[in-house]
C-alpha cells in the first residue's frame, strides 16, 4: 500500500468520524431541547435560539437517525412549536380508521393523554382523509368544522400537514396559535412539510428496523422458500389432500449423519389416499415435503400460510393485499389447468374465507384490493378481478357472510368450464371467433355448471353463477335465454360484474375515464342486458368520482339508469 493511498484512506476515515461527531452534536442539541424543561415561555425562546444553530438538513439527519419513535415524536413537537413560534403542537399517527395522538406540547394534560380522532372528523381527521395541508386563520369563523371540534385548540390559528409514506397518509403534524397573533405563512407550511417528510422517513426506518429484528410472516415464509440451502418445503397433510399441493410429488425427510435427506414417497401424490393419510397421523408424521420449483410453487406455499400472513401487522397492508391477489391468480391458473375440480373448490372456498376475514378486520383492505386490480384481458386475472369486485360489491350491499362466501367462491370459479375448451379459442375476443368457435366457447357456461355440480361440494347458488353469468335480463343471453327474475340473483350480479371487468380490460391503460365510459356503455349501449337495480347499485358502489375528479360524471350515469 502506497503512502498516497494510505493518506487517502486516513482522510476518508477522518471524514466518517467528523460526520459521526456532527450527527452526535445534532442529536445532543435536539436531546437538550427535550430534556431540559423550563417555564413554557422561556423554553420556547431558548429552544428557538438553539434551533437557529441547526439547519433543516441537520434536523432531518438527526430525526432519521433515531430508531425509537418515542424519542422522535417529542423532538418533532419541540421543533415544530419552536420553529413556527406557536403555543402548541401535536403529532398523531393513523391506526385503522382512527388517528391516535402520540405526542403534544402546550396542551393541557387531560387533553393530551390518549386522545383519539376519527378519520374524516375534525381538522386532524380531515387532513388524514384528504391528504392535504390545512391552514385556518380564524378558528371561530371557519365554516368547515363545528366549534366542538376545536375545543382543545388554543388561540385562532391552526396549521396541519399530513405525514405520508408512498403516498399514503400515516400521520399528522399540527401547530396551533402563533404567539405573534398572525396567521401561518407559506414559509411555515414548507417548514412543517419538510419536518413531516423527515418524520415519514423516521417512521419507515423504524418499521424496517423492527422488521429486521422481528421478520413478518410474509418475509419469513419468503426467505424460507428462497433459502438456497434447502430445496424442499414442509407442508401440511391437508394442503396435500385437498389444497394447493395436491398432485405434487411427495417426499419424506430422514436424517443421515446429522444431514437432512429427502426420499420420494410417492409420485404425483397418486397414492396419497385417506387410508395412507390416516397412517401418517397414527405414526405421528406431522411433516411431509414437496420440491421447490418456481413462482407457482412459491404462491402455493404462501396460500397454505395465507391466514397467518394476512393477520400479521408487521407486514404492510399493501404487501398482504398483493399476496392475497397473487395467490388467487395462481389458484385460478391451477383450476383452469390440470387441477381437479374438487380441489379447486376447496382452495377457492378457503381463499374466500381468508379474504372475508381480512376485510372484516381492517376497513382499509377494500380500497387496497380495488387499487390492486389490473385489467389486462388475462383469463385468470379476469376471474380474480370479478371475484374481488363481487365480494367488495356484496360487502357494500351488506350481504351476510354466508352469502358472500357462496358468491365469492362461485365468481372465482365462474369460468372453470373453459378448462374443457381449446385454449386457443378462449384467448380470443368474441368478435374474433368464427361461428363454430363461438358455439364451442359458449358451452363453457354449461360445462362449468356440470363440473361444479358434480363435485357435490358446492351449493347450487354458487354453481349457477358459472351457468348464468352470460344470461341477459332481456332474455337474449345464453345458454338458456332466461329472462328477468328467471335468472338467479347471483347470476344477474355476475352478469354485471363479468361485463364490467371485460370492458375495463379492453380499455386503454392510460384512460382516466375508463370506468365512466364502460358504465355509460353498459347503461346506454347495452340497454336491457342487465338488472337495472343491480346496475344502479353497482354504479353507486364504484363511485365513479374515484376515477373522475368531478361528481358530475357519476350523477350523469346514475340518471341514465333512472
Amino acid at each position: 500500500m502506497t503512502t498516497s493511498t494510505l493518506s487517502q484512506t486516513v482522510k476518508e476515515d477522518l471524514k466518517v468520524v467528523q460526520d459521526t461527531l456532527n450527527d452526535i452534536r445534532c442529536l445532543a442539541k435536539l436531546y437538550y431541547l427535550l430534556h431540559h424543561p423550563k417555564s413554557t415561555d422561556k423554553l420556547m425562546d431558548d429552544s428557538y435560539d438553539s434551533l437557529k444553530e441547526l439547519n433543516l438538513k441537520e434536523i432531518g439527519h438527526a430525526l432519521t437517525s433515531v430508531l425509537d419513535l418515542e424519542r422522535v415524536f417529542p423532538l418533532v413537537n419541540n421543533i415544530v412549536v419552536c420553529g413556527t413560534g406557536s403555543l402548541s403542537g401535536i403529532i398523531a399517527l393513523v391506526s385503522g380508521d382512527e388517528v391516535q395522538l402520540k405526542a403534544s406540547k402546550g396542551l393541557p394534560a387531560h387533553i393530551a393523554k390518549d386522545t383519539i380522532y376519527k378519520v374524516g372528523d375534525g381538522p386532524i381527521g380531515w387532513v388524514v382523509k384528504s391528504g392535504n395541508v390545512l391552514v385556518i386563520d380564524d378558528i371561530e369563523n371557519d365554516q368547515r368544522f363545528n366549534k366542538q371540534q376545536f375545543k382543545w385548540y388554543l388561540g385562532k390559528t391552526l396549521l396541519c400537514v399530513p405525514v405520508k409514506i408512498r403516498g399514503k397518509v400515516v400521520g399528522v403534524i399540527s401547530a396551533n396559535s402563533k404567539k405573534s397573533g398572525e396567521g401561518y405563512t407559506n414559509i411555515d407550511v414548507r417548514f412543517l412539510e419538510t419536518i413531516a417528510a423527515y418524520v415519514a422517513i423516521a417512521v419507515r426506518n423504524t418499521d424496517l428496523y423492527e422488521r429486521l429484528k422481528n421478520p413478518n410472516k410474509l418475509d419469513h415464509y419468503t426467505s424460507t422458500y428462497y433459502d438456497k440451502n434447502n430445496k424442499y418445503l414442509p407442508v401440511s397433510l391437508r394442503s396435500i389432500k385437498t389444497g394447493a399441493f395436491a398432485g405434487c410429488d411427495l417426499y419424506l425427510q430422514t436424517i443421515v449423519n446429522d444431514e437432512a435427506k429427502y426420499l420420494l414417497y410417492c409420485k404425483g401424490n397418486q397414492l396419497f389416499d385417506d387410508e395412507r393419510k390416516e397412517s401418517f397421523v397414527k405414526k405421528n408424521i406431522s411433516k411431509i415435503y414437496v420440491a421447490k420449483n418456481g413462482s407457482g410453487q412459491y404462491l402455493r406455499y404462501m396460500e397454505t400460510n395465507l391466514e397467518q400472513v394476512v393477520r400479521d401487522g408487521m407486514a404492510t397492508l399493501q404487501e398482504r393485499t398483493q399476496i392475497v391477489y397473487d395467490v388467487a391468480i395462481n389458484m385460478v391458473t391451477d383450476a383452469l389447468g390440470e387441477s381437479g375440480v374438487n380441489i379447486a373448490v376447496e382452495r377457492a372456498r378457503d381463499w374466500v374465507t381468508v379474504i372475508l376475514n381480512f376485510m372484516g378486520r381492517d376497513k382499509e383492505v377494500s380500497s387496497h384490493l380495488r387499487e390492486m386490480l389490473a385489467y389486462d384481458g388475462n383469463l385468470f386475472r379476469h376471474s380474480v378481478n370479478t371475484a374481488v369486485l363481487g365480494l367488495l360489491f356484496g360487502y357494500h350491499l351488506g350481504m351476510p357472510l354466508g352469502d358472500l362466501q357462496t358468491l365469492g367462491t362461485g365468481l372465482l370459479l365462474h369460468d372453470i368450464g373453459k378448462a374443457r375448451i381449446d385454449p386457443a379459442m378462449t384467448r380470443k375476443n368474441e368478435e374474433e371467433l368464427t361461428k363454430e368457435e363461438r358455439e364451442q366457447v359458449r358451452k363453457h357456461a354449461d360445462l362449468g355448471f356440470i363440473l361444479l355440480s358434480n363435485t357435490g361440494n358446492l351449493n347450487r347458488e354458487a354453481c349457477l353463477i358459472a351457468k348464468q353469468h352470460h344470461e341477459q335480463y332481456n332474455g337474449k343471453g345464453y345458454p338458456e335465454c332466461l329472462k328477468g327474475k328467471e335468472i338467479h340473483y347471483y347470476g344477474r350480479m355476475s352478469r354485471v360484474l363479468d361485463e364490467f371487468e371485460t370492458q375495463m380490460s379492453r380499455s386503454s391503460l392510460h384512460d382516466s375515464k375508463a370506468a365512466f365510459n364502460v358504465l355509460q356503455n353498459m347503461v346506454k349501449g347495452m340497454e336491457g342486458t342487465f338488472d337495472k337495480e343491480i346496475l344502479k347499485n353497482f354504479i353507486d358502489f364504484l363511485q365513479v368520482n374515484a376515477y373522475e375528479e368531478s361528481d358530475e360524471a357519476r350523477h350523469k350515469v346514475l340518471e341514465l339508469v333512472g
